[in-house]
Order: structure tokens, then sequence, then C-alpha cells
């Protein structure tokens, strides 16, 4: 007979389980720090912006889990700073980078990543990822700044879109909640933007390098990256969300049937 499945392996699917995120809180604006990312990023309980990563990922889009050595986390009433180092490393390759994130009372954030490739070191991506919610955001207007320095007033998809829907990014500017915008600048490099629901995720990925230049692509030995992600929030919400609020979820009766399914094996 077999035994059933601890816990941490039902909920994790390992049985390593995470630590809880730690909460930054700077006034108005909040964010979940957890393995050196930041998740959920809030201004007066709106979310703003799903997550800010800095991630490294081998040839075949695995993602490493980074060492995190010289973690300083300081908070005031009005402001936060972290800062850290990272080492991403397999038996064939490393690549080590610091990360310094700020934030600030009036809704401004900051995460800067400094990497250097120590060995060659092949990847199909390095660098900042950034999530916009689904929720309030599928179908609203956006201005995006290109990296050129053109500026286009589009929207993000309402249906699922199955290619890139904001290419040649440098900055995305949106509204959270009525009443207030926020800028997203991602320097350092050329983003573009796909659309997550594809792969039943809940928002949408802006990820640096575009994807038509080759891939995976090598870092040399000692190659330097320098890249930065910032929020700068413009107006205020007209009421404040509720952040003690909770999930209801209702199994109502069948409305239709679930279209067939299909599986791809590389």
């Amino acid at each position: 007979m077999t035994a059933e499945p601890s816990l941490a392996v039902r909920l994790c699917g390992t049985e390593e389980v995470p630590e809880p995120p730690r909460v930054l809180r700077a006034g108005r604006l909040t964010a979940e720090l957890e393995a050196g990312n930041l998740r959920y990023i809030r201004f007066d309980g709106h979310e703003m912006i799903r997550a800010v990563s800095f991630i490294v990922r081998d040839r075949n889009w695995g993602t490493y889990n980074p060492k995190i050595d010289n973690l300083v986390i300081e908070e005031t009433d009005g402001a936060f700073r972290v800062s850290y180092d990272a080492v991403t490393a397999d038996e064939a390759q490393e690549f080590r980078y610091s990360a310094v994130i700020t934030g600030a009372a009036d809704g401004s954030l900051r995460f800067e990543g400094r990497g250097r490739a120590v060995t060659d070191f092949v990847t199909n991506r390095t660098g900042f990822v950034v999530l916009h919610p689904i929720t309030g955001v599928a179908g609203a207007p956006a201005t995006v700044e290109e990296v050129d320095g053109r500026i286009v007033e589009t929207s993000f998809p309402d249906l699922i879109d199955p290619v890139q829907p904001m290419m040649n990014l440098r900055a995305i500017t949106h509204s959270f909640a009525p009443g207030a915008r926020v800028t997203c600048r991602m320097e350092g490099d050329t983003y573009e933007m796909e659309d997550q629901r594809n792969w039943t995720d809940a928002s949408y990925k802006t990820y640096v390098r575009p994807l038509a230049l080759p891939w995976p692509y090598m870092l040399e030995g000692g190659e330097a990256i320098d890249q930065a992600v910032s929020l700068s929030v413009s107006g205020a919400p007209a009421v404040s969300a509720d952040s003690g609020a909770g999930v209801t979820v209702r199994v109502g009766e069948a409305t239709g049937a679930v279209p067939r399914l299909g599986l791809g094996l590389d």
C-alpha cells in the first residue's frame, strides 16, 4: 500500500518547503520579498505589479535557484532598502550578481541587478522579468515608451494573444486603481511582452532580450550585465483597497464542456 504524501509534497511538490515571504513596507507601498525577488507590489493596498525578478536560466530554460549571501534589509517608516549577493552555478558554468532594492512612501521603487559571468555562461535568459496582473488590466489602455523614445498608445490584450503584444519596450504606464497610474521603466536591454495566459498563468510577462535574437546565447567569461527596473506612481487611488478582504470561491452549475486539450512532447 502506498503511503500518503506529506503535506509539504501536497502543497509544494517537494519536501523542501519554501520560506514565507518577507513583507517590505514604506508608508503606503508594500512588496513581498521572496528568494531575492519581489512579488505583489501594492500601493494603498492596490496591486500595481505582480512581480519583478532577476532570473538566470540555463540553455534548457531551467531557472537556477540562486545562493544568496550578505542579505541586508533596512526599513524605516517611509523607506526600505534590500541588498544581497547571489551565485548561480552548475558543474559547467557560473554567474554571480548583486542586487539593490529600494522603495519609498510615494510608491517609487527601484530594483538594480549587476552581474558578471565567472565562466563562459550559456543561457536562454539572464536578467529582469516583470509580471503585470490580469485582473483590472486585461483590455485596459497602456502607454508604451519604446527603446528609441517613441511613445505609443496601446492596450493590454483582452483576449489571449498568441504572439508578443508589446515589443521594443523601455517603459509601460497603466492605471492600477481609479485616479492612479504606475510607470514601469526597464533599463539595460530591450524588453518585450508575452501573454502568459497562453500557458495558464494569470499575468503578462515582460522579459529581457527579444526572442527574435538567437538563443541560447553565451555570456563570455568576464562579461558584465547592468540592468534595473523602476516604478513611479502618479496620482493617488480614490479609495484604499481593503487589505483584509478575503476571497470566496463557490462551485456553481455546469456551463459547458472544457475544450479538447493537446499535449506537446519535445
